[in-house]
This record gives structure tokens, sequence and C-alpha cells, in this order.
């Protein structure tokens, strides 16, 4: 597989279809800074999938697009394609060549091809895997990848071996699996307190159907004492009911009369009001009219007033505008005169200008012709001046190559000289390498079977400590095992005592009872029964069937205690309660004798007679299914739903029995625990020991093989330089003749350049008189010039200010002109409005002797009605106080009837709330809870305290939860759930951790092994180039070369040094090269773009660089992108020319070939 052609098209400054065809070999790329040759590197990255933007040295992937320039707009696509021949078949598809094109638009459109078919990148990815291409191969190689190398961060150095090798994939798979680690240790550690969190639910749900229980009690007898109370309170007020009807009856009857009468005096206040409304509108009408008279007499004195002002201030107006007549007559005789003057003033200037102008012409032309002679004489001298140059440059380079090669020819001597005696002292160390090389495969054969006599040791002590290992490991097993049943015995006996300490399963009134005991004395109420009966389970659970509910009995001192706490059950009502006295035992005595079941049980104080009493002559049939007694009744028991105090006892026996044996079952466990681990312990210790003697056995190994090619290496290198130094004398003797021969050719062309520098200086002499003639009559023809223009301009500012005065004159004139006809017409109109003003003032002084006549008429009018709205005011009063008497009386009535209507209301509203409130609460229609109700029998205050007794205990119950089961129930089929959902995550936890080891052992291993190609290609190179020396590359700590540091160590040949810092800036660079010339074959590709990686080398290195591409060229096909000369006169097969014609956009104008050039406008790819 081979890369042929390279297609560029709006990337970057390549804004232009652009084609470069390659061949095998080397092909240069070379060009001036900034001309777009490391835009090809960028090229060939991108199309092969690179994804990052700073890579691309820039912000964003846009930015790859030709963004315009200052002649061209910028495009609107970029797209690169690599031609590849396939006639090897190297790529995985049928076709003879493959194109692999990739496209992206400015709206972020990215697209890739392959052979013009659309496709993925992944599709890319999988056709060029295996063989060296992508965007992380080391299919170009830059400079800023030798300071990558050089630099003292290790990290930048690292980034590229780990691209070698390949396991930035497991970097990642490892980051990944991290993350879903943490975030499976986070949601583990959720469920634990969610698990935390349910089983405290389910604890807190067992409460409360405890609580439930008791609050339905409650609520029963709370249902009868509140039915009670209210039906007592309905009856009472259906009474008051009756009474309010007959009242409300007489008082409705008595209402329309008073209505009546509070309408009649209504009526009469009515008329009243009417009489003083008419006398008061009569009253408003004059008022009225005697002010609009007033008004209209004081308007007329205003406007007359206002008139007379008037005509005073046109008689001012009138006498100044005769005035301002007067002075604008006089003013427009002097403008007009003004303006003639300045006409006749603007015609002489307008001659004097045009006769400037044309002399400023003639000195113009004169100018010119002067300036063409000084540009001709200076053309002339510039030529001159320019082949003066050129001799002497001629000359200067003549003389350099003549001093360099009589350099390199002393130097050449002195080499040939310094050559003999090294060759004598190459034969020696020649020979002293061969001898130490036959040592060190001796030393080498020792150490090999020193290594396998403690590999075989280290064996065995692995075997044995194995054995006690998996022995440890059983017995670790062992003891959790004993633990974890130990704990479980253990955690069952606390669950039990603690039962037993809060009487959990005694019944309820006994429970009750043994809290209640302080008040009946100390030791009247002694305990339950069964606190006085011990048997072992079998028995606990045929005695527990038998008694039944009888187990729950408390026994009591005597019937005086008995009859009290009688007393206290009926006021508590806590639920059935069996009590036994001790002191009836005498009348249960007779006739009893020791019965099969009460041989059976242990009894402790004075109960033993009632124990006999009631479990003598008792015998279990059908396996305890039935029991006979003394009288020969059968007795058959029903099924019991869990165990009773008397079984939970035999039961916490068992386990605390249990506890003991299983804590002396631990303690032999942990005895052979601590023996077995010591065996382990000392085995380990034997086992490391063994390792560690065998791995310094394989350390010696490695140390004589080390040593054995070192000295292969120094027998090397020995060899290669004596042979060298046979071949450099050879080439120095015909160097001396080639350098002889050169230095007369310096001499005879400086003699010759020397005659025709001598002819061309006095040309330039005659050259520079005739320049300065020419100058001269230039300087003479611009000083006329400078004064001509300056009398044009004196000439041009006279007529322009000519002009103006002229024009402002004639404005100045017009306008006094316009200014005398407007005050003419003013003083015309003046005269007409006084006459007409005069005029109307006569009018309405008679019009006011009127209007003062009307005004003393409404005035007299508007005092009569006065006069009329007082008596109606009088008359109203009367009428209001009469109406105000009658309106109390009814308001009185109204008031009666309303309050009646009130209680009315009050008392059925009292009836509904308590029947809305009792049907709200339960839930039932009235008629329903009343016709269902057992009524107490108590007054109505013992009632009510009751009431408030029972409340208070529901409140002191607080709320309960009436479904506590079946949410109970659900709790624990969720506890359940949550429970394996851990587990899960338990094992998923495991299987990430798992993950994470097997990635770093792939990781490892992979980089292991592409450390050590590295290792051995940079030694191969490091010698090609070099010609000698030793290099080598070191991990600063081998046990985890995954996060340690790389180490480069080179000592040229005749230098001792191993740190590369401490080396010149050249070799530097020519080490790091040679490094990465390694990483590249390691994962070979099928081109190589090198972007001036020869910048810092000198002459002598680029050599040495030249040389090594010579070596490898035959198998790999290099693309170098250079500023030096010799990597492209020396190495290169085909040259590219790199250029801006036009700036900003890159073009290729030229290729050189072994052949003649072949010009790149014509054909823009010819290399073959």
């Amino acid at each position: 597989m081979q890369l042929t052609k390279l297609e560029l098209h709006g990337f970057k400054s390549f804004a232009d279809p652009t084609e470069m065809l390659f061949d095998s070999g080397v092909t240069a790329i070379v060009g001036p800074n900034g001309c777009g040759k490391s835009n090809v590197s960028d090229a060939v990255r991108w199309v092969l999938g690179e994804q990052r933007a700073r890579v691309m040295r820039g912000a964003k992937m846009e930015e790859v697009i030709f963004q315009g320039s200052s002649a061209r707009r910028a495009v609107g696509l970029a797209e690169v394609s690599l031609h590849f021949s396939n006639d090897d078949g190297g790529l995985p598809v049928p076709f003879k060549e493959v194109v692999l094109t990739r496209r992206l638009t400015r709206a972020g459109d990215s697209e890739y091809f392959l052979n013009r078919a659309p496709c993925r990148l992944r599709d890319i990815h999988d056709l060029v895997r295996g063989t060296g291409l992508g965007a992380d191969s080391g299919v170009v190689i830059e400079s800023k990848m030798i300071d990558a190398l050089l630099s003292d961060r290790p990290d930048d150095r690292r980034e590229l071996f780990e691209e070698a090798a390949g396991v930035g994939l497991y970097r990642d798979r490892r980051r990944a699996t991290e993350r879903s680690l943490e975030q499976t240790s986070a949601d583990l550690a959720r469920l634990d307190d969610l698990i935390n969190e349910v089983t405290s639910q389910v604890r807190s749900l067992s409460r409360q159907r405890k609580r439930a229980e008791r609050h339905a009690e409650i609520t029963t007898r709370r249902f009868a004492v509140d039915l009670t109370l209210a039906s007592r309170e309905m009856a009472a007020w259906h009474e008051e009911l009756g009474e309010l009807d007959g009242r409300l009856g007489a008082l409705r009857a008595d209402a329309p009369a008073a209505q009546v009468r509070v309408g009649e005096a209504e009526q009469l206040r009515d008329a009243a009001h009417a009489a003083r409304a008419a006398a008061d509108t009569a009253r408003s009408a004059r008022a009225l009219a005697a002010a609009e008279a007033r008004e209209a007499a004081l308007t007329l004195q205003g406007e007359i007033a206002v008139a007379e002002e008037r005509h005073r201030n046109a008689l001012d107006r009138r006498q100044r505008a005769e005035a301002e007549r007067s002075e604008g007559a006089a003013l427009g005789e002097r403008v007009v005169a003004e303006w003639d003057a300045a006409r006749v003033d603007e015609e002489q200037t307008t001659v004097a200008l045009r006769e400037a102008a044309e002399a400023l012409q003639r000195h113009v032309g004169a100018e010119e012709d002067a300036r063409g002679g000084v540009a001709a004489a200076r053309e002339a001298l510039e030529r001159a001046d320019r082949h003066v140059r050129e001799l002497r440059d001629a000359m200067r380079r003549i003389e350099l190559e003549r001093e360099g090669a009589e350099r390199e020819l002393a130097a050449v001597a002195q080499q040939s000289d310094s050559l003999a005696a090294e060759h004598e002292q190459l034969a020696a160390q020649q020979r002293l390498a061969e001898r130490e090389l036959a040592a060190a495969d001796e030393a080498l054969a020792l150490a090999k079977g020193a290594a396998a006599e403690a590999d075989a040791a280290a064996h065995d002590a692995r075997e044995t400590a194995k054995e006690w290992r998996d022995n440890d490991a059983i017995a670790r097993a062992d003891v959790r095992r004993i633990d974890e049943e130990h704990a479980a015995v253990q955690g069952k006996l606390s669950a039990l005592e603690g039962l037993e300490r809060e009487r959990v399963g005694l019944a309820p009134a006994a429970a009750r009872l043994l809290r209640d005991r302080d008040q009946f004395g100390e030791g009247a109420v002694l305990g339950p029964l069964s606190d006085f009966i011990g048997a072992d389970a079998a028995t606990a659970l045929l005695v527990e069937r038998f008694l039944g509910p009888t187990v729950h009995a408390v026994v009591v001192r005597d019937r005086a205690t008995a009859d009290a706490v009688r007393h206290w059950h009926a006021t508590a009502n806590p639920g059935a309660l069996l009590l036994l006295p001790l002191d009836a035992l005498q009348d249960l005595q007779d006739g009893a004798e020791a019965g099969e079941l009460a041989s059976q049980v242990q009894t402790e104080g004075p109960v033993r007679s009632w124990v006999r009493s009631l479990l003598g002559h008792v015998r279990s049939i059908d396996d305890g299914s039935a029991f006979i007694d003394a009288r020969g009744a059968v007795w058959l028991p029903g099924t019991q739903s869990g165990a009773g105090p008397l079984r939970r006892r035999a039961e916490l026996f068992e386990l605390r029995s249990a506890v003991a044996a299983s804590e002396a079952t631990r303690a032999q466990a942990a005895a052979t625990l601590q023996v077995v681990h010591e065996n382990f312990v000392k085995a380990e210790a034997a086992a490391a020991a063994a390792s560690d003697a065998a791995t310094a056995a394989h350390q010696r190994v490695q140390q004589s093989a080390a040593v054995r090619a070192d000295r292969e290496r120094t027998h090397q290198r020995a060899t290669r330089e004596l042979a060298d130094a046979v071949a450099l004398s050879e080439r120095l003797s015909g160097r001396r003749a080639e350098l002889g021969a050169k230095i007369t050719e310096c001499i005879t062309a400086i003699e010759r350049e020397s005659a025709a520098l001598t002819a061309a200086e006095q040309a330039v002499s005659g050259t520079r008189e005739a320049l300065a003639d020419a100058d001269r009559r230039q300087d003479a023809a611009r000083e006329a010039r400078a004064a001509a223009q300056v009398a044009h301009a004196q000439a041009q500012a006279r007529r322009e200010v000519a002009a103006e005065r002229r024009v402002r004159l004639e404005r100045e004139r017009d306008s006094a002109t316009a200014r005398l006809e407007t005050l003419q017409r003013e003083l015309f109109a003046l005269a007409e409005d006084d006459a007409v003003l005069e005029r109307q003032m006569l009018g309405w002084r008679d019009e006011l002797a009127g209007r003062q006549q009307t005004l003393q008429g409404a005035e007299s009018a508007l005092a009569e009605s006065e006069a009329a709205v007082r008596a109606a005011d009088a008359a109203l009063t009367g009428a209001d106080h009469a109406l105000d008497a009658i309106r109390r009386e009814a308001v009185a009535a109204a008031d009666a009837l309303h309050h009646a209507e009130l209680r009315h209301t009050e008392l059925s509203g009292k009836r509904g709330a308590i029947k809305e409130r009792l049907e709200t609460e339960w839930r039932r229609p009235l008629d329903d809870l009343l016709a269902n109700y057992v009524p107490v029998e108590l007054d109505d205050d013992a009632l009510a305290a009751e009431a408030e007794q029972l409340r208070s205990q529901l409140e002191a119950l607080g709320p309960v939860n009436p479904l506590a089961i079946e949410e109970h129930e659900e709790e624990v089929k969720r506890l359940d759930f949550l429970q394996g959902q851990r587990n899960d995550l338990a094992q998923a936890q495991q299987s990430l951790q798992q993950a994470i080891r097997e990635i770093d052992v792939t990781a490892r291993e992979m980089f292991l092994k592409t450390f050590e190609e590295v290792r051995n290609h940079f030694r191969h190179i490091f010698l090609t180039l070099f010609g000698g020396g030793e290099c080598d590359l070191r991990l600063e700590n081998p046990e985890a070369p995954l996060d340690c540091d790389i180490e480069i160590h080179a000592s040229p040949r005749g230098k001792k040094t191993q740190r590369i810092h401490l080396l010149s800036s050249g070799e530097r660079a020519l080490v790091a090269l040679s490094l990465l010339f390694g990483i590249f074959l390691t994962k070979p590709s099928p081109f190589c773009l090198l972007d001036e990686v020869d910048a810092p080398l000198d002459d002598q290195n680029i050599g040495r660089f030249v040389r090594m591409l010579n070596q490898f060229k035959a198998n790999t096909q290099f693309i170098v992108i250079t500023h030096n000369p010799r990597t492209t006169t020396e190495a290169a097969d085909a040259v590219y020319g790199v250029t801006m014609q036009e700036p900003g956009v890159s073009s290729l104008v030229s290729v050189r070939m072994r052949g003649p050039a072949v010009d790149a406008t014509a054909a823009p790819a010819a290399a073959v």
C-alpha cells in the first residue's frame, strides 16, 4: 500500500483545488515561512479523523475552512482526499485504488467518504486498523514532538509512548469503570440507608397495629356515650321550640297594623317634603336668574375695558411703524450704491485670476520636464550601482569559496595525519572487545544455571505457602460461620428476653393489672400464673393447649385483694381477667392428687396447690391434641396462633444453653485459626525469601545479559569504526585533490571579476554627475512653479472676497425693499382696526345700562322665595317628629319578633349541627345512629365526664393507622426486594473491581511490550545517526511502568555523558529523532510525514539525517516539510514548492524531480 495523491480544496490557506502526487522514496515540500507548508501535515491528520481542534492549531474545527483574504471571500467548505494504491491488498477492500475523503461545511456538517461513497468515521477506522494509519498514529512527526521528548515534563514524553502502545483506550476504559464503581458504591450506600429506614418502618408498623386495636375499643364506648348525650339534648330543644312557635304567631299577627300606621305618617311627611322642595326650586330658579344677570353685567364691563386697552395699543404701534418706514427707505438707498461698487470690483479680480492660472500651467509643464530628466538619470545610476554590487557580491562569493576550500583542505590534511594513529588504536580496541565478549558469554551461562535452581526452590516454597493459605482461608471461614451462628442465637435470645420483659403475649387485662398493681398494696398482686410454672418446650406446649386463656390468670394474695381488683376492673374495664386468690385453695385442694401434667412441670412458692388443682389427673392423648381430666371429660383445644409465655420461657432456657456452647466453640475455632495463621505467615515469609532469591538470581542474569549485550555492542562498534576509518581515509585523499583544483579556479575568477569591477565603477562616476545637473534644473523649475502657485492663490482669494461682498449686498438690498412693503401694509390694517373698535365700544356701553336694571328686579324676587322656603322647613320638621314616634313602636315589635325567630333558628341550627357532627363523625344517618345505639344509664354529668375521659384517652393514644397490618406486609415485601437489590449491587461492585484489575494487567503487558520494541529500534537508529556511541531507555520504577517516568540515556561516540540535557542542541534533536523513528517503526505506516524536524540540525547532523532517510526510504514513503537545502538536494526524489503569490492563498509553483523542473501552474502535481 502506498500514498499516491493528496487533494486539498478550501482547507486553510489552500483556497483553490490543489493536487500533490507522490511516488516512492522521499518527497520534499519547501517554501518560505508562513506560506502554508505545515497546512499539508494538518490536512493529513484531519482526513485521517483528527477530532481535536487544538491539534489543528485552532480554537474550533470550523477554522480549517479557508477564512478569506484581502482579495478573496471565504469559502463554504473544506475537503481533503488521500489516494492510496492498494495493489498489495493492504486494505481489506476489492479496489486497486482507495480514496479517503473528509468534508466540513460552515454549518458544522462533517462528512466522510470512501471512494466517493458516504461512510462513517468508524468505517474508516475499521478499514485502516492494523495498517499504522489513524489520527492517533505516528504517521505525522513534527518538531513539537522533539520538544515533548526533551522537555522536563515526563507526562509529555509518556504520552508519545502510550499512543504507540495503544494504552490510551485502556486508560479511558479504566476511568469509565472507576466512575461506574464510584456510582455503584454510592448507590450501595444509599440502598443501605434505605434498608435501615425500611427496617425501622417495619418495627414501627408492628407497634401501630397494637395501638389500632385499643383505639377501636375506646371508639365503641365513646359512640354510645355521645349518642346518649345527643339524644337527651335534642329532646330538651324540642320542648323549647314548641313554646317559640306560639309566640311567633302572635307577633306576626300584630306586624301589619304597625306597618299601616307607619305608612300614613310617611305620607304626611312626604307631602311636607314636596312643599319644601317646590319652595326650594322656586328660590333656586330666581337665584340663578339673579346670578346670570350679575354675570352678564360683569362680562360686558370686562369686554369694554379690554377694548379700551386694545385701542391704546394700536395707536402706539402705528407710531412705531411710521418711524421704521422712514429708516428703511434711507438704508435701501445706501445698499444700492455699495452693490454697484462691489460688482465692478468682482469683474476686475476675475481677469487677474485668469492671467495667474495661465502662468501656473506654464511653470508646471517646465517642472514635469525637469522631473523626467532626473528620473532617467537616477534609473541609469541605479543600473550602474546594481551592476557594481553584483560584481562585488560575485567576488565576495568566490573569495569565500576559496577561503572555505583552503580551510577544508587544511582540516582534511590534519584529519589524514591523525587517521593513521587512530586506525591502530581502533584495531586494538576490536581485539579487546572480542576477549571481553567471550568472558561475558561464560558469565551469562553460569548466571542462568543459578537462576534455574532459584526458580525451582521458589516454586516449592510457593506451593507450601499456597497449602497453608488454603488452610488459613478454611479456618477463617469456619470462624466466620461460627460467629454468624453465635450472632444469630444471641440475637434471637435478646429478642425473646425483650418480649419477656415487655410481657408481650400476655392478656391485655392482666398486663394492665400488673402495671397498676402498686395501688393494691405491696405483695397483693403476685403476678401471672405463667411466672410460677417451669417446663421444657414439649411440656409447655401441652400445658398451654390445655389451660388456654387460664395461663394468663393473675395470682393474688387473698379474696379481699380479689374484691379490690374487681372494683378496679369495673372502673377501668380493661377486658376479661381471671384471678387466683391464694386463700381460696383450701376448698380446691380436697381430694386433689398429682396428675400426669402436674408431675411434668416445676412450680414455685404458694401457687403449687393451684397448679395441682388445675393440672391434677389430666393426661394428654393423641400426642397432645386432646386431654382427659379426673372426671373423664375430654378437652379438645383449638389451634393456637403463636407461642405462649410458658413456651417462650422454655425457649429462653434452651437459647441460653446454646449461647454458652457457642462461646466454647468460638474459642476453640479462634485457637485453631491462630495456629494455622502462624504457620501460614511462616510459609509466606519462606516463599517471599525464595522469590527474592529467584528475583536476585534473575537480576544477575539480566545484569550478565546486559554486560554481554554491552560487550557485543562494543565489539560491533569497534569493528564498524575500524571500517569507517579505512573508508574515511580513501575519501579524504579524493577530497584533497578536489579542493586544490577548486582553489585554482577561484583565483582565476577573482582576477577576471576585479577588472570588470573597475570599469563599472568608472561608469557610475559619470552617471552621478549627470544626475546632479538634472537635480539642479528640477530645483529651479520647482521654485518657479511655487511662485506661480502663490500668485494664483492670491488672485483667487481676491475674486472670492469680491463675489461674496456682491452677494451679501444683494441680499441686504432685497431685505430692505421687502421690509418697507411690510410696514406699509401694517399701517393700513391698524387704521381699519381702530375704526371698528370705536364703533363696538359705543354699542357695549348702551347694553351695560339695560343689564344693570334687569339685575335689580331679579334680586327682589329672590328675597321673596327665601321667606317661602323657611315656612316649608317648619312644616317638614313637625311631620318628621310624628313619623319617628310611630316607627319606634313598629321597630320594638319587629325586634321582639326577630329575637324569637333567632332563638328558633338557633335551636334548629343546634339540632342540625349536632346531626351533622354525628353523621360526619360516625358516617351514618342520624336516624340509623339513634336506632342502633344502646343508651348508657348514667346522669348527664357522669356522661359528660366519661365522654371527656374517652376523648382524652383517644388524644393520649394519638393518631393510629387502621391499615397497619396491610402496610406492615407491604413494607416486609419491600424490604425483601431492597435486600435483593443490595445483593445485586454488591456483586456488580465486585465485577467492576475485577474489571479494573484486568484492565491494569492488559495495559501493563501492552506498554512493556511496546517499550521493549521502541528500545530496540531506538538503539539501532541511534547507531545509524551517530555512527557509534551508546543509548538506552529506562523506566524509573519498573514495578509500576504505567505511572513512572521514562528516562533517556545517550552517549554519542567519544563522549561519556549519559544525560541528554548535557548534549548540544543538535545532538539532543538527533537523539529525539532517533526515538521518534523508533516509535514510528514500532507501529509502521505506509508513509511518514516529517514536519520541519530537521530545523535544529547543523550541516553535519543534516548529513546523518539524510543518510537515515536514504536507509529507510526503500521500505517507507517519506514526505518531508523542510527549510534545509541539503535535505532537499541530497535526500529528496521529488520537490514541491509552496508559496503565496496571492496574499493569504497557498499555491504550488514548481516541482523538481530527478530531472528538469515542472511548472505547477501547467501541471499542479506532476510528480511521478
